[in-house]
């Protein structure tokens, strides 16, 4: 006999049992595929961030140009997903990774603007040249004038010089050219310019042959022309004063003026007037002239009488039979001062005698006497003067 026994509560307990037993083994499956999920995040985020350092430094190595800019640009990185949810991991979101921007040549810049050309009317170009004339430098400043900054040729040139005189700057013009095919014509400083400079016309025009003119050419002093358009500021003779005759004498009488030299021996007369002292003159065959100083009362009788310079302490007497050979002098003199430049002649001399010397040579333009060596040195240029208490020196203020 057979039996049917119903199994369907054993089937279902068997069946819970099974289920109950698979627990832990579930457990543990989740357990691990949390750790593999976390790995497998962490190993994204290093991934991810080592990429963008390399972009960075790709960037930066471009930028200094340690690589090549034409490098192809690099395939984009793959997308990696990130789960959003560990224990879910076929449902993760995707986390976009940051990946490199392609390298681009730089763009070549744009033209600076550049700013117009500046056409520039009365151009000049100077030369300027240091040379030794006379024991001397002199700085030699040619200047050549221009259309415009674009001209090949300049159109017109002159030299000139600078010199210090008594702390006031004098401008000394010696050439000028009126085109590049003519000769230099000079000098164009007037003579009192000159003489104030220590040089003549011939000392001028042989100092013009040292300036540098842009187109190379040198001049002899032959090759200087005069110049015709000079500044006229004048010689100016020397002053030549009043005189009266004395009705009671009959001597010329000139006031301010000084006979020099030809004094009579054993002179001065000492502690008399004006008028005795003509009046001793008068009745000495020799005397022809004297000078009579007011401040010391003096008297000097001379043999003759010729030059005569300028003493605002003098009064100078002279007969009719020399007044024909009256010369008024420009020497200017001073004392306890000596004169510099260049010296020409030197010779032993009385100080009469130097004045002499110097005011009867037309190249002497000023002198220097030592009183100790009762020395005479004649100069024909002159640049500066200083105090010396052992000198007396005369300049003559007007070419002669």
């Amino acid at each position: 006999m057979l039996v049917r026994h119903n199994t369907t509560l054993l089937e279902q307990a068997v069946d819970l049992a099974v289920k109950r037993s698979a627990i832990p083994t579930l457990q543990a499956q989740a357990a691990a595929q949390e750790k593999t999920a976390r790995a497998t995040a962490f190993r994204r985020m290093a991934t991810g961030g080592a990429i963008a350092v390399a972009a960075v430094g790709i960037g930066l190595g471009i930028n200094l140009g340690l690589w090549d800019k034409t490098l192809p640009e690099p395939a984009a990185l793959p997308t990696i997903e990130q789960p959003s949810d560990l224990t879910s991991p076929k449902d993760e979101p995707p986390i976009p990774v940051p990946t490199p921007k392609p390298t681009q040549e730089q763009a070549p810049q744009a033209d600076v603007p550049t700013k117009p050309d500046v056409v520039t009317v009365d151009f000049n170009k100077f030369a300027t040249k240091n040379v030794e004339f006379q024991g001397t430098t002199w700085e030699l400043i040619t200047g050549h004038h221009f259309k415009d900054e674009n001209d090949e040729t300049w159109d017109r040139a002159w030299c000139y010089s600078r010199r210090s005189v008594n702390g006031v700057d004098v401008n000394v013009s010696l050439a000028a050219r009126s085109a590049p095919t003519a000769p230099p014509a000079g000098p164009g400083a007037a003579a009192q310019t000159l003489q104030l400079v220590g040089l003549n016309d011939s000392s001028a025009v042989d100092l013009a042959t040292r300036c540098a003119w842009l187109d190379g050419r040198t001049f002899a002093s032959s090759d200087i022309i005069p110049d015709p358009s000079r500044e006229q500021a004048a010689t100016v003779p020397a002053e030549t004063p009043a005189t009266e005759v004395d009705p009671d004498s009959g001597f010329v009488v000139v006031s301010g003026w000084d006979a020099i030299g030809n004094d009579l021996p054993d002179m001065p007369i000492r502690n008399v007037s004006s008028e005795q002292c003509q009046t001793a003159c008068d009745t000495d065959f020799r005397c022809l002239a004297v000078t009579y100083n007011t401040k010391f009362r003096a008297c000097f009788m001379k043999g003759d009488a010729s030059l005569l310079v300028k003493s605002e302490e003098s009064i100078m007497a002279a007969k009719k039979v020399v007044e024909s050979n009256l010369r008024y002098s420009n020497l200017v003199f001073a004392i306890k001062t000596e004169i510099s430049g260049n010296a020409y002649w030197t010779s032993p001399l009385r100080y009469s005698d130097c004045i002499l010397q110097c005011a009867n040579d037309k190249s002497c333009l000023g002198f220097n006497f030592r009183k100790k060596e009762s020395a005479c040195v004649l100069f024909n240029s002159i640049t500066q003067s200083a105090d010396n208490a052992a000198v007396a020196s005369g300049i003559k203020s007007v070419a002669n």
